[in-house]
């Protein structure tokens, strides 16, 4: 008798980087909506008049075609995604998760896993979605900055510090400002030798001077405002040249601004600032901190702290993170935040004219106006 074994046909290759676990498709279409709302391709045929490009071609999601003259080019060039060579789903991926598990950042090696790609193409897609972050920071800023100067545009707090504002502040949003040390190098990173040249938390980010004084931390100012966006932007130092003009640049003058006792230049140029003694000393000798350290008189600094709370718990996950690199990842982390805040409507095309006219500030506010990609009630992501 002659036993024949039947063997099955050769199954079909799978496309690269399939993952039968991920809704790819789901992904391509955020990626595609991404790039046509905030990178729109125009015709540069003068008889289609500047037409949009939204012709698909579908066997090639990187391209985009004239419908009226059959113009070809590519969605991604001179975009965050210029000369990507990953497939595009996995752009969406990172912007989905990233706006799902926040406050908790995406790291690179959670991609590498996750989309089965090695750890340095994952590194250059994150790299990718931080340039993204970065271009739209400053549209945050500008719309942050309208909304403060039409709330605040005659107000003003009692001319006596001393003054209780409790009532005065009340339903109005808190604008905070402070700053804070990520990664601080210790007198261990500095073979034991003390440092001499720098003082305050300048000094916990530098090496010592005979080991070349390179800087190895991160310092951060934060702008932040209750219930509200926040600015993260890494400095070298705690002047008043370098953290004037910053707070200058995100906040108008009528702004009521709250600071610790290390911001005493402010007072020339915001009208509403005040400051909080964080280290008053107690007038009972039991004690050696008074009560009112951290708010006294209506007046605390607690929204930029609690910011720094959720920035080193988050950035705990990355370990360390270079001193150059630093605000691309403060970038990063501060338009997941907006975006959880304010949505990404309102900044396509017309939303952001609208959201103006509306208390910017309240919790959880999001743009309704459709067509864009925004943020579901639930943390899912509608397009």
């Amino acid at each position: 008798m002659i036993n024949i074994e039947y063997k099955a046909p050769f199954p079909t290759p799978l496309p690269k980087h399939y993952n039968l676990a991920l809704n790819t498709p789901y992904f391509t279409d955020i990626t595609k909506k991404i790039l046509t709302d905030f990178y729109p391709k125009k015709c540069p045929t003068p008889e289609c008049n500047s037409r949009i490009l939204d012709k698909e071609i579908s066997t090639r999601p990187d391209l985009i075609r004239c419908p009226q003259c059959r113009y070809l080019t590519s969605r991604l060039s001179y975009t965050p995604l210029h000369h990507f060579k990953l497939p595009i789903w996995m752009f969406g991926f990172v912007l989905y998760e990233s706006l799902i598990q926040y406050p908790k950042v995406v790291t690179a090696t959670e991609l590498s896993k996750k989309l089965r790609i090695g750890y340095n193409a994952a590194s250059l897609l994150k790299r990718r979605f931080q340039l993204f972050a970065s271009d739209q920071v400053p549209k945050y800023k500008a719309l942050t900055f309208n909304a403060l100067e039409s709330n605040f545009k005659d107000f003003l707090l009692p001319p006596n510090e001393n003054k209780d504002i409790t009532s005065k502040m009340r339903n109005k949003p808190y604008v905070c400002v402070d700053t804070a040390v990520l990664y601080s190098a210790s007198e261990r990173a500095s073979q034991g030798r003390k440092r001499y040249s720098h003082r305050g938390q300048t000094s916990s980010i530098y090496l010592s001077e005979k080991l070349g004084g390179k800087q190895i931390g991160t310092l951060v100012q934060t702008i932040a405002v209750k219930q509200g966006p926040v600015f993260f932007t890494s400095v070298s130092n705690q002047k008043a040249e370098t953290l004037g003009p910053l707070i200058k640049e995100h906040l108008p003058t009528c702004t009521p601004l709250f600071t610790d006792q290390g911001y005493p230049w402010l007072w020339g140029v915001y009208r509403n600032h005040r400051s909080v003694n964080h280290s008053a000393r107690s007038k009972d000798n039991r004690f050696r901190w008074a009560r009112n350290r951290w708010s006294k008189n209506g007046v605390h600094n607690q929204v930029a702290e609690g910011n720094h709370r959720v920035l080193k718990t988050a950035f705990a996950s990355y370990g360390y993170i270079r001193p150059e690199y630093s605000q691309l990842y403060l970038n990063e982390f501060s338009f997941i935040k907006n975006a959880n805040v304010f949505g990404l409507d309102v900044l396509v095309g017309e939303g952001e004219g609208s959201c103006l006219s509306r208390d910017a500030f309240s919790s959880n506010a999001r743009a309704t106006a459709r067509g864009a990609v925004r943020i579901g009630g639930k943390g899912s992501l509608l397009i």
